[in-house]
């Protein structure tokens, strides 16, 4: 960890196979899918099968009109069994055959909600059926789920003709759009968001990239590995690195148990962080127990991985911990204010709270009066925006150390670290002709001293109007962010991801709070911009904060269709709804969470509360503001 800032002025410039039905008489039945059976796999807590439910699909029916063969497809395009051969059914040999889907689909709420219209030919012979529905969702090919706003509308053409030319003929499905259309109910049943797992910039830790893939059939870990080689989805792309170069080919085997992953590449290559993100790939799959990496044809060894040999390591072996997506270790301590001191403990259970100790350093005992604080992942320094919130300021949590002032003269709002000791800060800016006038002085100053004093890297000007965030890598160099993107909003709440390359914020326009996460992308000179924002959870409301619980999942204080205010999580893979994380309590103002951590929340009161569980919140000691290191 670089030691704090030493800038003392105001400084502003920029399946194991395929799931076998089992017996009839344990069919479930859905009304709008027909008959199904679950798959074999249970429903235990991180098992990607749990749930998946297999569509016995009735078929077109002899005799059935245009709208209603359409409406029959619908129902059995969710049965990916045999490639699609259900869905094949409804359509003419010759378009049965040439019909390929991409792994696209485009999601609708329920049948319910689908309006068909046909239109026959003059001959009898064609007939063109429109289908329309609201558009929930979209998954890319790349299998991104990206929610759709409200009000947009699915509106597609299939063409039908009778089977043979024949008058009297069946119709069957002539055209048809190369993507699949899927209920939400089908996208539930068929779909489960995995991660691909990519590098951050200094390659410090994993950072997750979720996808939705179909689990009917047994290509799933050749097309997770598959998707992993062939590089990042579209979104996340600039801000990560991944060890396979670009282009790379694999060849695979995959058996009941184990994975061959042999990749022909030139010049050198990083072997552990290939095989760290295998790894954490792999380790989604309950039914691959070990893999191996073969590089242009020679087995890689990974000494000190669990495994039957060097060469042949578990997924989920502690040989990869260091670059654990999480980006922090299992011990981390919880910290937390009290009469204007900070504290901290090891553990959060209810029954050994009282096992606390105050911060060492001066920031700890209260020298410095704080509004908000953050602690560095390696907790050595603790980061505060003092009362007033006009500066912030930084200490080692040692014995003795000192405080330094890193950003003065503004109002700072917000303030959280990333894995590699960079700080980022949020500031409020002016929306007058005078704070632009200001900013512009204090620029040319900053330009001043960054010649005769301190290392000052020059980002684009502030917006009028909105918000300022400041960089401070390592603690001393000081960039400022673009964030143009934000133009015209206000962010009320903002939290790196420990790992660096996305932010949590939550924004408000218009009066309207909303859930979003960008991307942190830094190009060749230096320059960083936070942007490509992804709304997420549209259905929580009055969201008052916002704080990183995993690598692929925030804790978010908020409402949902005018309910109490309580703790939600929600998943990053954009299709997942926010999941309560226990019965409301009163007054919570503020959320933290950690990997393998309960979570922590604040209430006005000053009282701190934890949770272990989905249910229960505790009352555990008085205080505020309790946070995670990040």
């Amino acid at each position: 960890m670089t030691a704090p800032g030493r800038i003392t002025r105001a400084v502003r410039a920029s399946l194991a196979g395929a799931m076998v039905c089992v017996a009839m008489a344990a069919c479930a039945t859905v009304p709008t899918t027909g008959p199904v059976v679950p798959g074999d796999g249970g429903d235990t807590a991180g098992d990607p099968y749990g749930g998946y439910v297999r569509l016995l699909p009735a078929g077109p029916q002899p005799g059935i009109d245009p709208e209603g063969l359409v409406s029959g497809f619908l129902k059995d395009m969710g049965s990916f069994e045999e490639d699609h051969k259900a869905a094949r059914s409804y359509m003419l040999p010759d378009t049965g055959e040439a019909w390929s889907p991409d792994g696209t689909v485009k999601v609708f709420a329920d049948l319910d909600t689908v309006d068909l219209d046909a239109e026959i030919s003059s001959d009898g012979l064609t007939a063109t059926v429109r289908m329309r529905s609201s558009l929930v969702a979209t998954i890319d090919e790349s299998g991104k789920y990206v929610s759709s706003d409200s009000g947009r509308l699915l509106d597609e053409p299939f063409v039908l003709a009778r089977e043979d030319g024949d008058p009297d003929g069946d119709w069957r499905i002539q055209s048809l759009p190369e993507e699949l259309i899927l209920s939400q109910l089908d996208v539930e049943r068929t779909h489960r968001p995995f991660n691909l797992y990519f590098f951050n910039p200094a390659r410090s830790a994993l950072v997750p990239d979720p996808v939705y893939l179909p689990v009917s059939n047994e290509q799933l870990p050749e097309r997770l590995l598959r998707k992993l080689i062939s590089g990042p989805s579209e979104w996340l792309d600039p801000a990560v690195e991944s060890a396979f170069p670009q282009g790379t080919t694999p060849s695979l085997e995959v058996d009941a148990e184990r994975a061959v992953i042999d990749v022909s590449v030139a010049g050198d290559v990083d072997e552990f962080a290939m095989g760290a993100q295998i790894a954490w790939t792999l380790r989604q799959l309950p039914e691959i127990q070990e893999f191996t990496l073969e590089v242009n044809g020679s087995e890689v060894d990974f000494p000190g991985s669990d495994g039957e040999s060097a060469d042949r390591p578990r997924p989920g072996s502690d040989h990869w911990s260091r670059v654990n997506p999480g980006a922090i270790s299992g011990g981390v301590r919880g910290y937390y204010m009290h009469e204007g001191q900070l504290w901290s403990a090891e553990d959060w259970d209810e029954g050994n709270f009282e096992d606390v100790e105050r911060v060492p350093g001066p920031l700890g005992a209260g020298d410095s009066l704080l509004e908000r604080f953050a602690v560095s992942v390696d907790e050595s320094t603790v980061a505060g925006i003092t009362q007033g919130a006009g500066e912030v300021v930084t200490s080692f949590t040692s014995p003795g150390a000192g405080i330094e002032e890193v950003l003065s003269d503004g109002v700072f709002t917000e303030l959280s670290w990333d894995v590699d000791g960079n700080l980022w800060v949020v500031e409020e800016t002016e929306e007058s002709e005078e704070g632009d006038a200001a900013d512009e002085a204090e620029r040319e100053t900053a330009e001043e001293d960054a010649d005769t004093e301190d290392p000052v890297e020059e980002g684009p000007p502030p917006t009028p109007g909105a918000t300022a965030l400041w960089l401070l890598r390592g603690g001393e160099e000081v960039v400022r962010v673009d964030v143009s993107g934000l133009r015209d909003t206000s962010v009320v709440h903002f939290q790196i991801s420990r790992d660096g390359t996305r932010a949590a914020l939550v924004t408000e326009a218009g009066g309207e709070r909303s859930l979003q996460v960008g991307r942190v992308v830094e190009d060749a000179d230096g320059q960083v911009e936070l942007g490509s924002f992804v709304t997420l959870a549209r259905e929580l409301q009055d969201i008052t904060d916002v704080a990183w619980r995993s690598s692929d999942q925030l804790v978010v204080l908020g409402g949902r269709d005018g309910g109490t205010a309580q703790a939600f999580l929600v998943s990053l893979d954009g299709g997942t709804p926010a999941a309560s994380a226990g019965t409301p309590v009163a007054s919570m103002m503020t959320i933290s969470g950690a990997p393998g951590q309960p979570l922590v929340a604040g209430s006005d009161d000053g009282n701190i509360w934890i949770s272990n569980d989905p249910l229960n919140w505790q009352n555990v000691v008085e205080g505020g503001a309790p946070t995670f290191p990040g």
